[in-house]
């Protein structure tokens, strides 16, 4: 029998650190089995779209889809949900092809996210595993672009990867800025320091996170410094450029942060040459990095590719979206969780 689970049901019942774990094994299993894995699939009409994230781990017997819908729009710049609907995740049986459980929502992973808000848990799991892969492992100082839903997430899953004891924050509304400290610091045993100016975020920071819904980029390549590591998750979609009229596709980061950086990871490849990713189709066009340069995170887990050679040099994780199989890595340890608890509906 299968199961029809609320994730509501799971609060409290899935830490961070084992989220992020869950992931890390998902691509793993990408990077095992690469043809048990595709990218989303995205279908448009004007603001309205629907996304599917297909993929399999064989390792963790687990396969299927993760499956959204939104609509949106732009403002000042950025982006802006009008809505959307409770994410889906469709869970089989991999060795036996039984549905195992179809999961309403996404999984309820922080304490700050209120029912309307638990949309978009997962991307901060996937920024995390990447990061912990290229990032030194003394990062003491994180710099952090956006003060949304993302970056409240993401300030969390950085600090639960690496030892932060300061973290900088910058958006472009003061009120914002300020709000953000405000709240956020009571889930965070550390410093949490608003800044006037964008470039203050990345001095001296060994850990650069942009988290925002931005068009435009917010970091700088000659901001950089030796030894820090760089983490966007911004990504454009031809869908998304047609639709909000832009002559150019979606940045979160310049050219020269590309060029700066000595390693570059993606989730996997063929995301960004099918959805056309500004930060990184518009610099391999321009002959400064290309495809076959990029490592992905499946690659590095799997001996296949190596990381960060050493402290002095500059990293780069292009989050180019969130993938099927780091979606049923964290399906199967939820439904693990459900059938020891007893939550559910057998349907």
């Amino acid at each position: 029998m299968a199961l029809l689970i609320d994730s509501r049901d799971l609060a409290g019942l899935i830490s961070v650190e084992d989220a992020i774990e869950a992931v890390r094994k998902g691509f793993n299993d990408q990077g095992l089995a690469p043809s048990f894995s595709a990218p989303k699939t995205r279908i448009q009409y004007e603001d309205r779209r629907i996304t599917v994230h297909p993929g399999g781990c064989p390792n963790l017997e687990v396969s299927g889809m993760f499956i959204h819908a939104e609509r949106f729009t732009f403002n000042d710049n950025a982006q802006q949900y009008n809505g959307a609907g409770r994410r889906v995740y469709v869970v089989y049986n991999s060795e036996t092809a039984e549905l195992r459980a179809v999961i309403i929502g996404s999984l309820p992973l922080y304490p700050f996210d209120t029912f309307e808000e638990t949309f978009g848990t997962e991307t901060s799991l996937t920024s995390a595993v990447g990061t912990n892969l290229m990032a030194r492992e003394d990062c003491k100082v994180l710099g952090l672009y956006g003060t949304g839903l993302q970056a409240r997430r993401h300030l969390v899953a950085m600090s639960t990867i690496r030892p932060i004891e300061v973290a900088r924050i910058y958006s472009r509304s003061a009120e914002n800025r300020d709000k953000f400290v405000s709240e956020m610091q009571e889930y965070c045993d550390f410093e949490i320091r608003a800044v006037q100016e964008p470039q203050e975020v990345a001095e001296g920071a060994d850990l650069i996170c942009c988290a925002t819904n931005t068009n435009v980029p917010a970091l700088y390549g000659a901001w950089l410094e030796p030894g820090q590591h760089v983490t966007s998750i911004v990504n454009s979609t031809k869908g998304v450029k047609e639709q909000a009229g832009l002559s150019k596709p979606r940045r979160e980061i310049d050219d020269d942060v590309v060029e700066r950086s000595d390693v570059i990871l993606v989730n996997i490849r063929e995301q960004s040459i099918v959805e056309e990713h500004g930060d990184l189709c518009e610099p391999i066009e321009k002959g400064i990095t290309s495809w076959e340069a990029l490592i992905e995170i499946g690659e590095i887990l799997t001996g296949k590719a190596s990381g960060r050679a050493n402290n002095n040099q500059i990293t780069l994780f292009k989050q180019n979206s969130d993938q099927g199989v780091g979606f049923m890595g964290l399906a199967g340890l939820a439904c693990d969780i459900a059938e020891a608890e007893g939550i559910g509906l057998e349907i």
